[in-house]
């Protein structure tokens, strides 16, 4: 969340919230009932949105986009920690702890950050065990591929708001075409974990970012009016996102859900950054809770593996979670200690080689 010392509010208590949203709906407790798969919009909302603050900053600052250095950082902090849960899921399968039909092309569609289409394609067969939610990595990992770039090209041409509007009107157009593929057939795999159906949820936080930028001190669009509804659209639209999410139709959920929460989490995000002396923005700041948010990728990574493990033993759905919980935070602060602090580290004496380039 930090890039040279720069720090948003907030951020490490919504990955928090996310990453356990996603292991309760993954967990015992609650099977079916829980929306787990709302924790990966939130995800993917803010990824967009942080990744982009930070290239805008880095363009305002120094005229530029250094290509180098921002997939410096994305190999760094991300491939590591993933290929050890990689690793590890392929080691605990051929150890028969969990059942496993682990094939060289599931590893390698997980290590090259494909593993989206070949759930598209083959299903989850091939895959190392309990590692399917290595999917939204590959949307993710598509959208670094592109978007530095394209607002290399983008930033060039056009003013910051020009482009915002450009990314929000493709968002927009996303979830028409999930729709459009729905009515062709398409299954649920097409249309949940594929990256042309799910970088809407990326784009608009990236929209956002370029937009109404609270971190970047952006005013608020609108004038008086607005800033007098931020007094209570961030609760109406918590109250909203909660109610969407909890709609089991999947129809709704293949369609529109993401839509209607991504355009939520927008008043969401501007509360919890800029209101740091509200109660609830005051808890997702509390050192415990930005923890979680600091260990979310490696509680992400490992969480099913951890659930699998534990799941083996006969105790109650509760204990089994929470046993998970505890041995995933575990194995995530392990991951963090000996891997994600030293690559960061390293990144650091690697970016000062890194030359700049011009954004123009």
């Amino acid at each position: 969340m930090s890039q040279q010392g720069f720090h948003i509010p907030s951020l490490n208590g919504v990955r928090a919230i996310a990453v356990m949203v996603v292991f309760i709906g993954h967990g015992y407790t609650a099977p079916n009932l829980w929306p787990g798969h709302v924790g990966v919009t939130i995800f993917f909302f803010l990824s967009g949105f942080l990744i982009v603050t930070l290239l805008r900053r880095e363009r305002e600052q120094t005229g530029s986009i250094s290509m180098g250095k921002f997939y410096l950082r994305r190999v760094l902090r991300i491939l590591p920690p993933a290929y050890i849960a990689i690793a590890a899921a392929v080691l605990i399968g051929a150890l028969g702890w969990l059942e496993a039909d682990t094939t060289g092309w599931g590893v390698l569609a997980e290590v090259l950050n494909y593993t989206n289409y070949y759930i598209v394609i083959h299903g989850r067969e091939g895959l190392p065990p309990e590692t399917s939610q290595f999917w939204s990595l590959g949307v993710e990992e598509h959208y670094y591929l592109v978007i530095p770039a394209l607002l290399l090209f983008m930033l060039g041409r056009w003013d910051r708001r020009r482009v915002g509007l450009a990314l929000a009107a493709v968002a927009l157009v996303i979830p028409i075409y999930r729709i459009a593929l729905g009515l062709a057939g398409a299954g649920f795999d097409r249309l949940y974990v594929s990256t042309d159906t799910r970088i809407d949820s990326l784009l608009a936080g990236s929209a956002m970012a370029l937009l109404a930028n609270p971190a970047l001190g952006d005013p608020l669009p609108g004038g008086q009016r607005i800033a007098r509804a931020m007094r209570w659209l961030p609760g109406v639209a918590a109250v909203i996102f909660v109610l969407s999410a909890l709609v089991q139709a999947r129809v709704f959920r293949l369609s529109i859900a993401d839509s209607i929460q991504y355009a939520c989490l927008v008043p969401i995000f501007w509360f919890i950054i800029t209101r740091l002396d509200r109660p609830m923005v005051r808890v997702l700041n509390q050192r415990m809770v930005e923890r979680i948010g600091v260990l979310s990728y490696s509680i992400y990574l490992f969480h099913r593996l951890a659930l699998g493990l534990i799941g083996r033993f006969d105790l109650p759905a509760p204990l089994l979670d929470l046993a998970a919980l505890v041995a995933t935070v575990a194995a995530a602060q392990v991951v963090h200690t000996l891997v994600e602090r030293p690559c960061a580290r390293l990144r650091r004496r690697m970016e000062s080689q890194v030359p700049a380039r011009r954004a123009s």
